[in-house]
């Protein structure tokens, strides 16, 4: 994966595109921004718009689309915590975490408990998580099942283990559709303490190429990307 650079917002207008953007949590049709570019601009609202969605889709920021006459506009996944690092936009917070089961040691909760953990602790340095997302195995959901460990993740990526141990791509993949489909909604907290080397792996390149934080929990936590 290439590193994408930072996020510059070169106008007014381009932080108005974006902000809409965020607040919409996908796309926004371009027309329904004129009001509040009319004020920003000594020409057109709707030609300074077009002008400006059209330097940010160039430069990878965002999409466009086109529905008739209307133009829509959204934030390419890469660059949405970008724009809200770059805007001071506050979104709720999501833990994408794991958890494994050790079937040597079937009782043993403290590995299915990972993601409780994580919760946890950052709850303990300040940070409320809104939603969980949980890799795992089959095994591990039936163990954590039967053991009763709580709360529940909101979401469970269930895959088999020989996934997380050396199928990189396959793993990439399902890594990579799960932030895009909620980093409109949530500022991604990634987890690379659960699991094997090749999850953790994972989880640092594409914290370092959508700009997310990531946390390393085994012992007291710590911030590797903040």
């Amino acid at each position: 994966m290439a590193v994408e650079g930072a996020l510059t917002v070169e106008s007014e207008v381009q932080r108005v595109i974006l902000l809409a953007c965020l607040e919409r949590q996908g796309y926004v049709a371009l027309a329904e921004l004129t009001k509040k570019v009319e004020g920003l601009v000594k020409y057109r609202a709707s030609a300074a718009l077009s002008q400006n969605a059209m330097l940010l889709e160039r430069r990878g920021v965002i999409e466009r689309v086109t529905e008739g006459r209307r133009v829509y506009v959204k934030i390419r996944p890469i660059y949405v915590q970008r724009a809200r690092d770059t805007l001071s936009y506050r979104a709720p917070i999501g833990l994408i975490s794991g958890y494994t089961w050790n079937p040597d040691r079937p009782e043993d909760l403290t590995p299915l408990r990972n993601y409780v953990d994580a919760i946890e602790k950052l709850r303990g340095d300040g940070v409320e998580v809104s939603y969980v997302v949980c890799f795992t195995t089959p095994e591990a959901k039936e163990a954590r099942d039967k053991l009763g460990v709580k709360p529940n993740p909101d979401e469970e990526v269930l895959l088999p283990f020989k996934v997380y141990q050396s199928e990189y791509e396959k793993l990439k993949e399902a890594v990579v559709q799960v932030v895009d489909r909620l980093i409109y909604k949530y500022d991604l907290i990634l987890d690379v303490t659960p699991l094997t080397k090749l999850f953790t792996d994972i989880l640092a390149e594409v914290s370092e190429r959508y700009g997310l934080k990531r946390i390393y929990h085994f012992g007291p936590l710590t911030w590797i990307r903040k």
